[in-house]
């Protein structure tokens, strides 16, 4: 199948690349003091790191899903896993995200909000992080668990297991309940920040020493970083919409269309794992980093005032 042969070098190529990509980013963090941004950072290369893992097994299973026997243990190990941390990749990452954006927000304009404070300390931060994937390992376990227990008992090719098998709509729908929320939150986070960057920028002392740098860059970041979340996880979470709001019967030749669509989108989502440390990296780069305007030494305590709240985003 030509899809298949296709899919599992594209798996293969985002594999290598995305283990490169993230192995660069840690080693540029080896040294980074532990904090809340660091932190979140950290824990979204190792959801990167760990889908980069989980292509190997879906390039497998491209290689294979027409020779694979539904009630083969190769075939159950990969599905297992590609989808498994598929799921816990995508929300994961979503949810460390979505902290950053709110670290973010509370570093530069709310650093005496009583609840946002917690996103400023990096032990509260570590409590976060660690909870995020206690949750993500318990619910999609919980789901994934049962499924597979019922699809290896199916007949026929590895193929009809992946994708015919009776998959909980529950798991899809509570997604999508966590999606949609994420997204609202994390935008409002970003818009509430470039605002209040904005108004930063307006204050004639603060513009005059900030130039270029600072704000400008941090604009920059937020909206290449809303951009890539958006292009990577809305394009699935719309399909699976679609799908759930669409149960009934169904033509063949829709049938396979939701198919190609659905597989394309997993692929696109997948993209985020090598997408995210190339667009780190990049603002790591000196060209990308902004220059500010020193204006002597009567202007020396407004700069540094205008470019704290900047520099730690």
């Amino acid at each position: 199948m030509y899809q298949s042969e296709v899919f599992s070098w594209v798996y293969l190529c985002l594999a290598l690349l995305g283990f490169l990509a993230n192995g660069l980013v840690l080693f540029d963090l080896r040294r980074a003091k532990r904090k809340p941004m660091v932190i979140f950072s950290l824990n979204t290369v190792a959801s990167d790191i760990l889908q980069c893992f989980s292509h190997c097994f879906r390039m497998a299973y491209y290689l294979h899903d027409s020779k694979w026997g539904a009630q083969d243990r190769m075939c159950g190990l990969t599905i297992v896993i590609s989808i498994s941390v598929f799921y816990i990749n995508v929300y994961c990452n979503m949810l460390f995200l979505l902290w950053v954006s709110i670290s973010r927000y509370a570093t530069v304009a709310q650093s005496n909000h009583t609840i946002l404070k917690a996103f400023r300390n990096a032990r509260q931060c570590r409590w976060i992080s660690g909870g995020t994937w206690l949750v993500a390992l318990l619910v999609i376990g919980s789901y994934m668990v049962p499924w597979e227990m019922r699809g290896a008992k199916m007949q026929g090719k590895c193929f009809d297991h992946m994708n015919h098998g009776k998959k909980p709509n529950t798991m899809f729908g509570f997604g999508l309940v966590i999606f949609y929320p994420i997204l609202i939150v994390m935008l409002s986070s970003y818009t509430l920040l470039l605002y209040h960057l904005q108004r930063i920028h307006r204050s004639s002392q603060v513009s005059q020493t900030q130039g270029s740098g600072g704000g400008l860059r941090v604009k920059r970041k937020v909206l290449v970083s809303a951009l890539v979340f958006l292009t990577c996880f809305l394009p699935y979470h719309i399909q699976r919409s679609i799908m759930i709001l669409s149960q009934g019967p169904r033509s063949c030749d829709m049938e396979q269309k939701h198919f190609r669509v659905k597989t394309n989108t997993i692929l696109v989502a997948a993209f985020h794992c090598f997408l995210n440390p190339v667009l780190y990296l990049t603002f790591r780069m000196a060209c990308c980093r902004g220059r500010r305007r020193n204006s002597g030494a009567g202007t020396h305590d407004t700069h540094n005032t205008g470019e704290s709240a900047t520099s730690r985003v």
